[in-house]
């Protein structure tokens, strides 16, 4: 399968030759191997790109600039969170294919200026047929397809044992999980986590374009990765009962419901409640002055005067702020609690719209890489409402002391292991 065979686009790429050198490099007759990227065509010095300094690509920018293959544009910038076209992929990928094998990247231009380069791809492999293309961004996964047959086989060699289907958004069925996973196994790809997620649908930025090029012209740039399975976000698994010692890293923020737990549920942790709180007017701040391993949040209730699509936005910006603060922490997405069926019929809380809310809650946490706390099914009896034991007394969406109980145990019992 052509990966690229659907990407067209129409206007023309006026800057393409501003963002790449499509100079040739001097050196003919030379054997193919490593030894021909040595020939240096400029020369580097720190601080010549305005945005480049001691970033993590900085060496990368460095290295690809010095063999012709990169450049910045006149405005002394190299854009390093700029995309880069399928054109412009094409060219660096058959450009390092011929310096690798001539020790030149010498192409004759013609009208349109890439079709040299994908005519070039087509005879040599790289590309299994050509294809329309302008000015489409190229995708990490169309990138990294290029990229893998701009050279040899035997030099990528693997120095990671990564196993086939190990990446958690590249499955080993996928069209480019071939080329992604020898690009990971040869240490030209590391992945965006500890768990290397590639985002093979996102477009590649300059910055990662440079990181790739010049991990391929150079061995010695090439990255060593010990990958950690990814937790299965958002679901839990019921586990053991957990004890007080458990909880004295936590904390919880929410509305009045949070209020009936710290009351109630017997949970020694920190509580952030908020009488008629809604997931834009809560404790948030004060919560964010502390360090805590694990946050449990509950909003949704007190939110159905808004729209959904305006909840999760807040919610998002929410979670945001809570993992920029405090990356390594657990957090818990929990579920709206469900109300009985006398409070459901009355038709404002109903729990119709609770089990919608929920599923996007569920969503949310998914995409968030959150875990999902569902304290709505286990408080649910066999009709799915909250029984009337659970029912507060002011038959309001609180919970009598039995249920705030019951929702601790649902707690205490399902959690990240």
């Amino acid at each position: 399968m052509n990966l690229f065979s659907m990407r067209k686009r129409s206007a023309a790429l006026a800057l393409a030759v501003l963002l790449f050198a499509l100079c040739a490099l001097p050196v003919r007759g030379a054997e193919p191997g490593y030894v021909n990227f040595q020939n240096k065509v400029n020369t580097y010095t720190k601080g010549m790109f305005s945005d480049v300094s001691q970033e993590w690509f900085a060496v990368s920018v460095s290295a690809v600039y010095e063999i012709g293959l990169m450049q910045g544009s006149p405005d002394g910038c190299f854009h390093p969170n700029d995309g880069v076209t399928l054109a412009e992929s094409a060219a660096l990928a058959a450009r390092l294919h011929q310096l690798y094998y001539s020790g030149s990247a010498d192409f004759a231009q013609r009208d349109p200026w890439y079709q040299v380069y994908i005519d070039y791809c087509v005879e040599n492999g790289i590309l299994t047929d050509g294809f329309e293309i302008a000015d489409a961004k190229a995708k990490r996964s169309e990138f990294a397809v290029l990229l893998a047959h701009a050279l040899p086989e035997n030099t990528l060699p693997p120095i990671n044992e990564i196993g086939d289907g190990q990446l958690p958004d590249v499955a080993a069925t996928d069209v480019s999980a071939p080329e992604v996973y020898r690009l990971y196994r040869a240490g030209v790809l590391t992945g965006n986590d500890q768990f290397g997620t590639f985002a093979p649908d996102s477009e590649i930025k300059r910055s990662e374009v440079a990181a790739v090029v010049s991990r391929m012209a150079f061995r010695s740039l090439r990255k060593t990765v010990d990958l950690i399975p990814k937790p299965p976000y958002p679901d839990l698994q019921e586990g053991e009962r957990k004890g007080d010692e458990f909880f004295s890293d936590s904390a919880m923020l929410g509305h009045s419901l949070v209020d009936g737990m710290m009351l109630c549920s017997g949970l020694p942790m920190d509580f952030y409640g908020v009488t008629s709180g809604t997931v834009g007017t809560n404790r948030l701040k004060e919560l964010l002055q502390k360090q805590y391993g694990k946050i449990y949040i509950e909003f949704g209730i007190n939110d159905f005067g808004l729209s959904l699509n305006k909840f999760i936005d807040s919610y998002r910006n929410l979670l945001g702020r809570i993992r920029e603060a405090m990356p390594e922490a657990d957090i818990y997405v929990m579920a709206i609690t469900p109300v009985t069926k006398a409070r459901s019929a009355e038709g404002v809380f109903t729990m119709k719209k609770i089990c919608e809310w929920n599923d996007a809650l569920y969503a949310l946490a998914e995409e968030q890489q959150c875990w999902y706390l569902d304290c709505c099914t286990p408080l649910c009896d066999g009709e799915g409402y909250l029984p009337g034991k659970y029912g507060g007394w002011d038959k309001s969406p609180h919970l009598s002391e039995s249920g705030y109980l019951a929702w601790g145990e649902v707690i205490r019992t399902y959690y990240a292991q």
